[in-house]
């Protein structure tokens, strides 16, 4: 049985397809447990005595630091320490990554997979934690992975019209449950982009995405803003349940 480490994936959206095709899912993160802070994994054999052998790993790390949404709030957190929390957590999501890198050749010749990657909006992550350049994608991008009915279709073919005036919020939920918006991510990492089988986006409000509705910095309405949405989950598991690093 295959393993995946789900770090910060309090929703368990992006590590749903994998369970659901047997991997061992092991969801690590401090809102599950007051234990699960990855900031106690202080050494390698904490590391392999909690996950032992990991074929992939995802990272959701949280982006209120990083985000250009909250560009405004840099300077202040640059100031008070904040930011290099972050980054510090981000870099030791990137020491279990390096831990669990396979690098003897003959483990891809028979067979062997992993994968890792993390997602961040638009931000200053790359830039703060030297992981490289991202890949972007809209969660409509890959909409069509999920089984939209005919009535759903027509109903979000109707909301379109309104070009983001008066929708409604169980209006605005079709919307969400079709992953038919834009908000654009970045991921890093090495993985599989996967195909993408688009539909069009439809406004929830005059700026666009539903999540410009949301307001407010409650943790409930911060999880609502970063859940992964299921069809971009599914095409992933699809693009990379196999993945090979191959330098």
């Amino acid at each position: 049985m295959k393993t995946l480490l789900s770090l910060f994936d309090r929703s368990g959206n992006w590590s749903r397809p994998f369970e659901e095709k047997g991997w061992n899912v092991i969801c690590w993160d401090i809102k599950l447990s007051e234990f699960m802070d990855i900031n106690l994994i202080d050494s390698a054999e904490t590391a392999l005595d909690l996950f032992e052998d990991v074929d992939g790993v995802l990272i959701a790390a949280p982006c209120t630091d990083f985000s250009v949404s909250g560009a405004q709030y840099w300077g202040k957190k640059d100031a008070d320490g904040t930011t290099a929390k972050s980054v510090a957590l981000v870099n030791q999501c990137q020491r279990l990554v390096d831990l669990f890198r396979p690098t003897d050749e003959e483990f891809y010749e028979n067979g062997g997979t992993f994968f890792w990657t993390l997602e961040n909006p638009v931000g200053r992550i790359g830039k703060l934690t030297g992981i490289g350049s991202p890949r972007y994608f809209n969660p409509c991008d890959y909409a069509g992975y999920l089984n939209i009915t005919t009535k759903q279709k027509r109903e979000l073919d109707r909301i379109r019209k309104k070009d983001g005036k008066d929708v409604t919020w169980e209006e605005t939920q079709l919307v969400i449950d079709c992953n038919a918006y834009n908000k654009k991510t970045g991921l890093w990492g090495e993985f599989t982009m996967p195909v993408k089988k688009p539909i069009e986006p439809v406004k929830c409000a005059p700026q666009g995405s539903y999540t410009q509705k949301l307001g407010g910095k409650s943790d409930k309405t911060k999880e609502l803003r970063s859940n992964t949405p299921m069809g971009f989950a599914y095409a992933f598991y699809k693009a990379n349940y196999n993945h090979q690093i191959i330098d």
